[in-house]
């Protein structure tokens, strides 16, 4: 699972007119989602206390936390999520969310698929597991 932060810093960028926080750094990502289509953009909202329950799609996913926090698990690992953090689910893999009490959690959410295999989502079983350390 990989998650990067905007707390990363900023370059300047366009003759210092704009500057770019690189949050997943130019062509990473090329091997693992060439062949891909952009198949959704959403805003994805849980509500204060709630848990997105676990499930699985074959797509690339990313999750850009824009208010809230919360618990996020990608297999087996589970981290502490906040505004500014962006969150990537590799395809098939479970993944489960749970808001902390007091904010609603939303993020901007968006996802790109493989030709012919859609965006279904899978329910799942994905047992708690210890928080990590970021």
């Amino acid at each position: 699972m990989n998650k990067w932060s905007v707390d990363i810093g900023a370059v300047p960028e366009h003759g210092g007119t704009a500057k770019s926080t690189y949050l997943i750094p130019k062509e990473s990502l090329e091997a693992q989602t060439l062949g891909t289509y952009l198949a959704l953009a959403s805003v994805f909202e849980v509500n204060p206390g709630e848990e997105l329950l676990a499930h699985r799609h074959p797509t690339h996913e990313y999750w850009f936390v824009l208010q809230g926090s919360g618990v996020m698990q990608v297999g087996q690992e589970a981290f502490e999520v906040r505004p500014g953090d962006l969150i990537y689910t590799e395809p098939n893999t479970p993944h489960k969310l749970r808001a902390h009490h007091g904010e609603l959690f939303r993020s901007f959410c968006f996802a790109q698929g493989y030709p012919g295999q859609g965006s279904q989502h899978i329910d799942v079983d994905l047992a708690d597991v210890e928080i990590a350390a970021h």
